[in-house]
């Protein structure tokens, strides 16, 4: 475990010390939310939190870069409607959220 942080072209890992360990983003975000401590999530989940001002931003320097979401097709060719509608739709749900 430890802080992720952009170094050149790829990621460094800070080793910190910490009491609470969790294996789920709504308990991360419950931590976080008691003030237990600094957490590193998507903007995707606590971004309402952000917005409310219930969680603050303290260093937006060290942001992850955006990952890249592809949609993986058998053969691009001969594509039914069924998947090119498919396609479009999971494309408008996701947009929004892309940053």
């Amino acid at each position: 475990y430890g802080w992720e942080y952009p170094d050149g072209d790829s990621y460094a890992t800070l080793q910190l010390p910490g009491a609470l360990h969790v294996n789920s983003a709504q308990t991360y975000e419950a931590a976080a939310l008691a003030g237990l401590g600094v957490i590193q999530a998507p903007l995707l989940g606590i971004g309402r939190y952000l917005e409310s001002g219930a969680l603050v931003e303290i260093i937006p320097d060290f942001r992850r870069r955006p990952l890249a979401v592809s949609l993986v097709v058998a053969h691009r060719s001969n594509l039914s409607r069924r998947v090119r509608a498919f396609m479009k739709w999971i494309e408008d749900v996701l947009t929004p959220y892309m940053e």
